[in-house]
């Protein structure tokens, strides 16, 4: 028997990155979330894959939708990613947002946008995985916001540089203090953004 728990876990080593994947429902409202289960799937069409809690109450809007898109995140939409993970919000309350060609709801600013026709569903254990045939995409020169072991990441520029660099970052963003014994912990602001992570990473 699988421990889920380490399972998650051993998961997590892997580097990914964040998305956002948007439809309307069959009443014409916007409805989003955040995932990081996204991959390509061919070139020739092009397609992509991404995967969705068979418990999330997000599901029949994705069913029914006739397209969707993925946002892939920028570095600096840690915050949006925080607000699509979030049950229950009106999460296109005050967001200024557009409509893509393919028809479902677009988010500026980020590193790149695939934007779909979906193809087709299937079961994958606890997780339904909806294939899109992409039908528009655009990329921009933002750097992308990644995933990695229950945490936000981004690229760095070298590997020397990325514990400091992402060590200043977090103190910065109020989510590690030092303790008097010279270690680190997480403040209460960055524990409740490990449980957004958590979340996200649960689907």
């Amino acid at each position: 028997m699988i421990d889920q728990s380490a399972f998650r876990d051993a998961l997590g080593t892997f580097v990914t990155g964040v998305t956002i994947v948007t439809a309307y429902d069959s009443a014409g409202k916007p409805s989003g979330l955040t995932a990081n289960s996204f991959n390509s799937v061919s070139l020739d069409p092009p397609m992509v894959l991404w995967s969705l809690s068979l418990g999330s109450r997000n599901l029949p809007v994705f069913r029914e939708a006739a397209s969707w898109a993925v946002h892939i995140l920028a570095a600096d939409q840690q915050d949006l990613s925080n607000r699509f993970a979030r049950a229950g919000e009106d999460k296109f309350g005050d967001l200024n947002h557009g409509e893509g060609p393919e028809g479902a709801p677009r988010l500026a600013g980020c590193a790149a946008r695939f934007g779909c026709t979906a193809r087709f569903e299937y079961e994958g254990g606890d997780h339904a995985i909806f294939l899109g045939e992409v039908v528009d995409f655009e990329r921009t020169a933002a750097e992308p916001l990644i995933y990695h072991g229950g945490r936000y990441g981004r690229v760095m520029p070298g590997a020397e540089l990325a514990s400091d660099t992402d060590r200043a970052r977090l103190i910065a963003d109020g989510l590690i203090v030092q303790e008097g014994s010279g270690d680190w912990k997480l403040t209460e602001a960055g524990e409740a953004q490990l449980q957004l992570l958590r979340q996200i990473e649960s689907g």
